[in-house]
């Protein structure tokens, strides 16, 4: 081969895989979405309309088997900051089994290690929100295992509080309930 045919060869020979990824033609290599589930413990109270108790105190430990799933990037669009939750009570709570929360992560140190969370879901006019922290064990930008996530909550539905002493349920009335969570180590 001579010297200019040479140049040409090794010339289309380094522009082909540009030129492929340009045209698309190139494999896709996007990043699959992260899931982490987690036992989850919470702390709240629950006040209902028209209850003269104000309010009633709840607690959710670890080994009730109730868990958050939190999935980053489900749209597979290579944005980790994108986020989707659902909250698994067991049936406990049916309106939040279907619930899905969706919200946005937010690096917040120098060591992308911590970032704020925000979750948001509606459904059937309930409403749940999440606001809080999600930590990371590697300070590459949202790329390592979630570890750990804490913060705040506030849920609006329908429900009813006890009436007497003997168990007596009200009828269905607005509630609220507010509170903290964190989640338990991942099983």
């Amino acid at each position: 081969m001579r010297r200019p045919a040479r140049v040409i060869v090794s010339h289309v020979l380094w522009a082909l895989p540009g030129l492929l990824f340009l045209l698309g033609l190139a494999p896709d290599v996007q990043a699959d979405p992260v899931t982490d589930t987690f036992p989850l413990k919470a702390t709240g109270k629950e006040w209902c309309r028209d209850n003269p108790r104000f309010f009633e105190t709840f607690h959710v430990k670890a080994k009730d088997g109730i868990t958050l799933t939190i999935t980053r990037d489900p749209l597979n669009t290579d944005d980790l900051t994108n986020l989707q939750a659902m909250i698994d009570t067991q049936g406990g709570a049916p309106d939040i089994d279907a619930m899905t929360l969706n919200g946005l992560a937010f690096p917040s140190n120098t060591a992308d290690r911590t970032a704020q969370i925000i979750l948001l879901g509606t459904l059937n006019g309930h409403f749940l929100s999440v606001r809080g922290q999600a930590k990371f064990d590697n300070p590459i930008h949202l790329l390592g295992n979630l570890t750990k996530v804490t913060g705040t909550f506030l849920y609006q539905f329908t429900g009813t509080y006890t009436i007497d002493k003997q168990g007596t349920e009200s009828g269905p009335v607005d509630c609220f309930a507010s509170g903290t969570l964190v989640t338990g180590k991942k099983p």
